[in-house]
């Protein structure tokens, strides 16, 4: 790292080792008292950056951090069908704005592997017929735009595989991997909890399950998590959940 050497992250892993967490005027004088006098805050801005980017701490929520556990950040397998479809999307919509997943990447973190699974595409609200018309002139099957609950307990479910096309809410949680734009696990886990129609094979004591090993084994951002399960208008009962279900600090959600 450029700003940081071995003996400096030392210092930093060690004085703050017994602070579950720790804000940025913390870090601040820790930085400024020990290492870098008359410390900017354009600067600091950029030594927390380098901290961020070398998983040395990583953010809980705004101003307030945690040293990192070098816990993985989810990257989620991009299948042939779901680049295929990727492609097909950024050939045909310039400067498209769209998410895609698979329901099947929950089995990673539940009990029961779910038999049939669902490609969800979120696209600009006033896409979502033309990326639906578009699918089915490219010979995909079992293409739904935001199917109800009784065409999805009639249709869906019964269905290996289906494609439902819905629109993105603002401001998601996304990443792009493998020239593929996929949520983040933060949007994952805030639309499993919101949904009553599409994920019910992993919803009950199962979500708990899926919750409990997505925050034991991969890093979560909760200021993300919490800023959209609020665009959502979740963001109340699913901090419940996660105080009295998953044991989260009620301090770390605030």
């Amino acid at each position: 790292m450029r700003y940081y050497n071995k003996e400096i992250i030392k210092k930093i892993k060690e004085y703050f080792s017994s602070n579950q967490t720790f804000t940025r005027k913390e870090l601040y004088d820790f930085l400024e008292h020990n290492f870098f006098p008359n410390l900017k805050e354009t600067t600091f801005r950029w030594r927390v950056y380098e901290l961020k980017k070398n998983n040395i701490i990583i953010s809980v929520t705004r101003g307030v951090f945690r040293l990192s556990e070098n816990k993985a950040t989810f990257v989620p397998n991009i299948n042939n069908t779901l680049s295929k479809v990727s492609n097909l999307l950024q050939k045909n919509f310039n400067s498209i704005s769209y998410c895609i997943w698979n329901s099947n990447w929950l089995n990673e973190f539940s009990r029961h592997q779910a038999a049939n699974e669902i490609i969800f595409i979120e696209v600009e609200k006033e896409l979502v017929n033309s990326v639906f018309s578009l699918l089915i002139d490219n010979n995909y099957k079992n293409v739904y735009i935001e199917p109800d609950k009784f065409v999805t307990e009639t249709y869906v479910s019964e269905n290996q595989i289906s494609i439902i096309v819905k629109f993105l809410i603002t401001k998601s949680p996304i990443q792009s991997v493998k020239n593929s734009t996929v949520p983040k696990l933060e949007k994952i886990l805030v639309d499993l909890f919101s949904d009553n129609k599409y994920l019910v094979a992993y919803k009950g004591y199962e979500q708990k399950i899926i919750f409990v090993n997505a925050f034991d084994n991969y890093q979560l951002n909760l200021s993300n998590l919490i800023n959209y399960s609020r665009r959502r208008k979740k963001d109340k009962i699913i901090i419940e959940f996660l105080i009295a279900e998953i044991n989260i600090d009620e301090g770390l959600l605030k």
